[in-house]
């Protein structure tokens, strides 16, 4: 079995004619497909063993007695917030990205209701989580009926 294997591994993958075999691009491509075939091979072994890595790692991470959060019980609570503050501003500046990608389709003739229309969206919902995020700190949201004067 093993000397079908070797031979097998030993020959040209591709038929290549004198001409072709003496390039170097031609070489490396069939080294890239060789080695791409042994990727094939052992890529279920490789699998298993980043499975096992992944599923034990949580395990050894347990600290017997510490105290994963600092022992202050605000910590989780700040990350959560923190974490929906930034998200609701990624998602306002995603709007406006998509805005002006609907702005720039425009001048090339391409269809630009679609970006417009999520950008809106985006903006919107940024925008409606930054008043209830600012609701839920106590804080009035002051209105300006003077319009800069």
């Amino acid at each position: 079995m093993w000397k079908q294997m070797r031979s097998r591994l030993a020959r040209p993958l591709i038929g290549l004619d004198e001409e072709i075999l003496d390039s170097c691009v031609a070489r490396g491509g069939e080294r890239l497909i060789r080695a791409a075939m042994f990727i094939r091979v052992v890529e279920p072994l490789l699998v298993l063993i980043l499975l096992a890595v992944v599923l034990t790692c949580p395990v050894l991470a347990q600290a017997p007695g510490g105290s994963i959060f600092g022992g202050s019980d605000q910590t989780v609570g700040n990350g959560v917030r923190e974490a929906i503050r930034w998200a609701r501003n990624i998602l306002f500046l995603i709007g406006i990205g998509a805005v002006a990608w609907g702005t720039i389709n425009i001048f090339l003739e391409k269809p630009y209701a679609r970006q417009f229309i999520g950008g809106g969206a985006s903006m919107a919902f940024g925008g409606i989580a930054s008043l209830a995020y600012s609701f839920a700190k106590g804080q009035a949201v002051d209105v300006d009926t003077d319009v800069g004067q």
